[in-house]
């Protein structure tokens, strides 16, 4: 399914959980390779922003999903009289908030131990990827972490895989 990726101001985390989501991930924007997204650039001039993933490009669903995120983005009433920004009212079924706590990258000789499909729970210390450089690499979060945009086709320098936990209430 779609999952958002807010930048770090409150309002755009709330704004995340307004669309048509199964997930809002917080911080993976600002962890993706060398900064310069274009949500590091909103939060820079203090602007909300949201970036939501529809699934792979090829997939049957991505168009509909994308439509179904745009839609209900254009009916969220986010401007006030004055152009200020306004918190949207709340919905009634919210994703499941999840925070990235850090990010792997390609190495060479990176491989996937076994396939690991969209937001799989990996117990600390279970085994993921193997390279190169760092031989056989465990899931370092403590308590365990969810597999967040793992990698179908690796590039040496790029983002493998981020990890995410569930957010505290």
């Amino acid at each position: 399914g779609s999952f958002a990726l807010p930048s770090s101001l409150d309002l755009s985390e709330c704004l995340a959980e307004h669309l048509p989501v199964k997930y809002v991930i917080e911080s993976l924007v600002h962890a993706c390779l060398d900064g310069g997204t274009t949500l590091d650039a909103a939060l820079w001039n203090d602007v909300p922003g949201v970036c939501v993933e529809c699934g792979q490009h090829t997939h049957t669903d991505v168009v509909s999903r994308a439509a179904a995120v745009i839609s209900s983005f254009l009916r969220l009433q986010v401007l006030q009289e004055d152009g200020a920004f306004a918190t949207p009212n709340t919905r009634a079924c919210k994703p499941i908030t999840m925070v990235c706590t850090n990010v792997e990258r390609v190495s060479i000789g990176f491989e996937w131990l076994k396939k690991f499909p969209e937001f799989h729970y990996v117990a600390e210390e279970e085994p993921v990827f193997r390279d190169d450089e760092r031989g056989v690499v465990k899931c370092p979060v403590q308590g365990g972490a969810f597999i967040v945009m793992p990698t179908a086709q690796p590039v040496i320098g790029e983002e493998a895989l981020f990890w995410a936990s569930a957010k505290e209430k």
